[in-house]
């Protein structure tokens, strides 16, 4: 056979094993960028399997997100440098990347800021901190210029069973310092800490927060009665640790809420700019009284944590430990808060994610393309088969996961068998802490015991009670649910009908005209809701064109699950629960306003970064846009709300409006709410 035909097999050989590797490697992302077809939702396409069956791993961030050269947030120049022009910090093409990379070192060690995660947790704490400074000075203010003059009918008796003059500690701070954090629900979630259960629609309100505060309340009295004789009366104790474990949960919630937002952003500004909205949210006053939103919204938040670190996961039991602890503290949600029932969607998500799809398998090298290269002679060849070869092992070594449904590898039987036996633990880890929450309160409240009803005796020597009211003392002859059998035999069912009895809570039971101020109050929250719900259709189904349900599950850089939850929420608060507390239920409940709001924010604050700036005169345009530099985060002293930016200002009506509406509800909110006036 003459040699150059040997040599023409040898290349068609090779050009036959790589073309095999390179399809072994396709992924669903790379082929629906090169599909020219219509973009959107198709409802017969997305819940088909996904072909290619494989998708690029992302990681929490992007490679190499903190350089300078790759993003200008990160460089710190002074006021009045001249902006360097985005052709010079960006990053080479492909083939050269590693030469411009070494040559680029010196300037990208100057240029790049050394950046910590603890300068950005700084930054969060300072505008979380001082955003309770001003919480507490405006209710002070307001509470005590109002006094008891716009007081309602509605429960109080926490406050009415104070006894003045038995703690000057009391009567300082709390009953005047903190006398605007003790109104409306907090009344109730205050006498449940101290006295549990005795009122039937106290059951209303979960005790996953007044049992927090009573295990401490408990822990301090026990500790001061043994070491110095005496101890605080419980309301003082009550009180206090009603407002010190909701501000570190507060704090708490803004950390988790920037790891988050970064995960699914991959933009780190972005996650600054979403804690800053967190801390003066329009709801901002319930996650310091003594409520149970910002307990609530951390164990939501932290959640989200685990979950996202489970998706990313390349080990087994990484991701088995990110998943199930997930589980778990989303459960504990549900504990605290009734619509933490929806939090289920979420472990249903991600367990999706965590049980359908796993890490490929290492892809072999091309051993054809390497033993050609090695013995040619022929330089362009040579040329053409390294750059050929740099740009498989970079895809090569590109982390991927593979739907294992339609793996070959895998038997379906095998997959299905093991889905429903976990399953079944994953119901008993999220529902398994509620379950026993339920009975437990429902059987204190229905059997109690004669100690418990002293309680009630205690109560009535300090007010008099309607002969209406339902307490412990007959409960069981009064009540229709305490006679009910379990449902499916395991829990206790009460929180519907007392809902519905003392509150209308139903469908269009809220629809009266008198109510039509409150579906006014939640108006504002709910077209943000329907801004940020269009925002995720549009960039999953449009911008990113997957449409495919499966590939949804495994990727986190989208907010289309939030949306969907955020779209049961609006539906809920509109026909269905009070309409006033929709506001705190959306911003208690999901990162998804404050993802949108900072996106809003984020576009509208675009330095060189973002912006292809060709001219120098643009150039000192955006030289010092306000927002575009990590370090213009660092040097602020957080007194002050951040987020707030002229460029936001002038963006027509919608910056205005964001703006009146997110400070209108912070201030006029938490003052009509310390002085008894309806906002709750």
């Amino acid at each position: 056979m003459p040699r150059h035909q040997i040599k023409r097999d040898n290349r068609a050989a090779v050009e036959e094993e790589i073309e095999e590797l390179e399809e072994r490697m396709a992924t669903y992302d790379e082929t629906v960028l090169e599909d020219d077809e219509n973009v959107g939702f198709n409802f017969r396409k997305i819940l088909n399997f996904p072909v290619p069956n494989k998708i690029n791993e992302l990681e929490a961030i992007d490679d190499d997100a903190f350089s300078a050269r790759k993003t200008a947030f990160f460089t710190e120049r002074p006021i009045g440098r001249q902006e360097e022009s985005t052709s010079e910090v960006q990053s080479s093409d492909d083939e050269d990347e590693e030469a411009s990379s070494e040559s680029g070192t010196e300037e990208e060690k100057r240029d790049k800021y050394d950046w910590k995660f603890w300068e950005c947790f700084w930054f969060c704490f300072r505008q979380l901190f001082f955003s309770r400074i001003w919480i507490i000075i405006l209710q002070f203010i307001a509470a005590n210029y109002a006094g008891e003059r716009f007081r309602t009918d509605a429960f109080n008796l926490a406050d009415r069973i104070i006894e003045p003059g038995q703690s000057l500690l009391g009567d300082v701070v709390v009953r005047r310092g903190l006398l605007g954090l003790r109104r409306w629900d907090a009344q109730q979630f205050l006498f449940i800490a101290d006295n549990h259960y005795i009122f039937e629609h106290s059951l209303a309100f979960f005790p996953g927060y007044p049992e927090v505060i009573n295990i401490f309340r408990l822990g301090i009295q026990q500790y001061t009665l043994s070491t110095v004789g005496w101890s605080f009366p419980s309301w003082v104790l009550t009180g206090i640790l009603s407002f010190g474990i909701n501000m570190f949960f507060f704090h708490a919630a803004g950390m988790a809420l920037f790891m988050v937002v970064t995960m699914i952003t991959r933009n780190v500004k972005q996650g600054l700019l979403a804690v800053t909205v967190f801390a003066y949210n329009p709801a901002s006053i319930f996650f310091t009284s003594a409520y149970s939103e910002s307990m609530f919204f951390t164990l939501t938040i932290t959640g989200f944590n685990f979950m996202l670190y489970s998706i990313r996961s390349s080990s087994y039991s990484q991701k088995m430990f990110g998943v199930m602890t997930g589980t778990f503290i989303f459960g504990l949600s549900l504990v605290v808060r009734s619509n933490g029932m929806l939090n289920a969607f979420f472990v249903a998500w991600y367990w999706c994610a965590a049980l359908l799809w796993e890490p490929e398998k290492p892809v072999p090298d091309c051993h054809l393309l390497i033993e050609s290269l090695a013995g040619t002679k022929n330089e362009r060849y040579r040329r053409e088969g390294q750059t050929r070869l740099r740009a498989f092992e970079k895809k090569r070594k590109q982390p991927r996961k593979v739907f294992r449904w339609t793996a070959p590898e895998h038997s379906r039987c095998t997959l299905v068998i093991f889905t429903i036996l976990l399953g079944l633990f994953v119901l008993f880890i999220f529902f398994g802490p509620y379950v026993f929450m339920a009975n437990s309160v429902a059987e204190e409240f229905c059997e109690a015991d004669p100690h418990q009803k002293e309680l009630v005796a205690n109560v009535k020597r300090h007010i008099r009670m309607s002969p209406k009211i339902i307490t412990i003392v007959d409960a069981w002859e009064k009540t229709t649910w305490c006679k009910k059998p379990r449902i499916l035999g395991l829990v206790r069912q009460y929180y519907t009908d007392i809902q519905a009895k003392y509150w209308n809570v139903g469908l269009f039971g809220y629809w009266k005209i008198r109510k039509i101020p409150c579906f006014l109050m939640m108006l504002p929250a709910a077209i943000l809701t329907v801004l940020a719900i269009q925002s995720a259709w549009k960039d999953v189904f449009e911008k990113k064109r997957w449409n495919n349900i499966w590939i949804l599950t495994i990727r986190s850089d989208h907010t289309l699950h939030l949306a969907v939850h955020a779209t049961v929420m609006l539906l809920t608060g509109i026909f269905v629960i009070n309409a006033e507390v929709f506001t705190r239920l959306m911003f208690s409940s999901s990162p998804l306003l404050y993802i949108f709001i900072a996106r809003y924010i984020d576009e509208l604050t675009q330095g060189v970064s973002q912006i292809f700036i060709i001219t120098q005169k643009f150039n000192k345009l955006f030289q010092n846009t306000p927002g575009n530099r990590f370090w213009h985060y660092t040097s602020t002293p957080g007194i002050l709300p951040f987020f707030v930016f002229r460029r936001v200002w002038d963006d027509g009506w919608r910056g205005k409006a964001l703006y009146i509406y997110i400070f209108g509800y912070f201030i006029l909110g938490t003052m009509a709410h310390a002085a008894w006036l309806p906002f709750t």
